[in-house]
């Protein structure tokens, strides 16, 4: 056989999987739908790409907002409490389980002390790592890209949400 009729054959046996395949890339999950609104809401309209300081107050305003009893740290049930909407899509894929344990896991990670809640020090050390890994160019600026592949919220429930 040769190299045309084997490319060939091999393209006549790959197209059937191929093409379904191709489809659901394009396919917008609501995860990825919701993680697009995170992004949008971080930086001003007028760019393209996140600096520090816009993930920094981010995370502040996101830490005010998770601090339910306003002691100036987040106790673990105020974190499992807390959600940007992610819950809703582990119901609806019946993927609670493995959520909840991605939450446990962030929690963890980012309790540096383990002293059962993140201060604001350990929040904004988390944030800051946290970019500094998203940012794979090391451009110091995070693209969309970027963010929905390096954010590690975003990949940590992205795993518990996939089967």
């Amino acid at each position: 056989m040769n190299s045309k009729s084997t490319l060939a054959l091999l393209l006549t046996l790959i197209a059937p999987v191929a093409a379904p395949l191709a489809a659901q890339s394009t396919v917008t999950t609501p995860g990825q739908e919701l993680s697009d609104l995170i992004y949008g809401s971080i930086g001003d309209d007028s760019t393209t790409e996140i600096d520090m300081g816009q993930f920094v107050d981010f995370g502040r305003s996101i830490f005010v907002s998770i601090d339910s009893n306003e002691d100036g740290a987040i106790s673990h049930g105020e974190f499992t409490q807390w959600d940007f909407g992610f819950e809703f899509i582990a119901e609806d894929k019946g993927r609670q389980q493995a959520f909840q344990a991605a939450r446990n896991i962030l929690f963890a990670n980012w309790d540096r002390n383990s002293d059962g809640t993140i201060d604001r020090r350990e929040y904004h050390r988390a944030m800051a790592w946290d970019y500094r890994r998203a940012d794979a160019n090391d451009d110091a600026f995070l693209s969309r890209e970027e963010f929905l592949r390096g954010y590690t919220v975003i990949k940590t429930y992205r795993a518990a949400l996939s089967e």
